[in-house]
């Protein structure tokens, strides 16, 4: 096995967390299982469970953190198995908050590959040739990987505001545009400025954000999703649930995701 394959089926990676990106032949479980998940599974329940969703919009929740490098990468495969699919109308996508390091202090950074080498144990040299690797990557699917001057942050304020965007509707284009921002840009999310920029660019109220970042509003709602990926046994991230009943776990072949969208469409 690889280093780059090594790393990625860690479970315990700190911010590039656990994930494949890729799996020729995805096996079926239930997707309530408090089991230990292999990132290589794809879970599937009873088919006749599926078949209460017949003729009903396709929800599809997502788990994932926006300093996570493959839940960027699986937000692009499952955005673009939709379109390929021509399902953007019949498939709703709800993104649900993780925290990869939760205890991690708030207004504070430490450079990228140094707190992974802490972590892992691995090199700075090795960290950063399979970033170099996960770049390449994430060419064909329009991701601009800048692992370099990446900073490590605390995330629940920036949950809390992708939990706030959800009214507006604008929840999965802030999330895009902070991925951006912390991975290509290399911005510091953990700057309220910074992060009021993005929020403006989006076409979101800057006033109402700031006020959201001057409280703790929202936080609960973050943590309920966090305790709802717990009750399901979720182990990492991204983690993809459908309908309530079937689920992906980590940046998947191009092929899982297109199947299972495509098998649930069928019902």
């Amino acid at each position: 096995m690889s280093l780059v394959n090594k790393v990625f089926s860690m479970l315990q990676l700190g911010i590039l967390a656990f994930a494949v990106l890729s799996c020729n032949d995805p096996l079926l479980s239930q997707s309530n299982s408090t089991e230990k998940m292999n990132p290589k599974v794809l879970k599937k329940t009873n088919s006749e469970d599926l078949n209460e969703v017949k003729n009903e919009k396709i929800k599809i929740e997502v788990w994932s953190d926006v300093v996570c490098p493959f839940c960027y990468m699986g937000k692009k495969k499952l955005e673009q198995a939709v379109k390929k699919l021509n399902a953007e109308e019949q498939v709703e996508i709800v993104w649900n908050s993780f925290q990869l390091d939760p205890a991690f202090p708030k207004d504070s950074t430490v450079e990228y590959y140094s707190y992974l080498s802490k972590r892992t144990g691995y090199t700075e040299a090795q960290l950063k040739s399979i970033g170099n690797d996960l770049n390449q990557a994430g060419q064909a699917y329009g991701i601009a990987y800048n692992f370099g001057n990446m900073q490590v942050i605390n995330t629940l304020d920036l949950h809390r505001l992708l939990t706030w965007s959800k009214q507006f509707g604008l929840n999965s284009q802030l999330k895009e545009a902070f991925m951006v921002a912390y991975f290509t840009d290399n911005m510091n999310l953990s700057d309220h400025t910074e992060v009021l920029k993005i929020i403006d660019r989006v076409g979101l109220n800057v006033a109402e954000a700031k006020k959201v970042l001057e409280t703790n509003a929202y936080a609960q709602d973050v943590q309920d999703d966090i305790n709802r990926s717990n009750s399901l046994g979720v182990q990492g991230v991204p983690y993809f649930l459908i309908n309530g009943k079937q689920a992906i776990s980590g940046a998947q072949d191009d092929r899982v995701f297109e199947k299972v969208i495509s098998a649930a469409l069928e019902k």
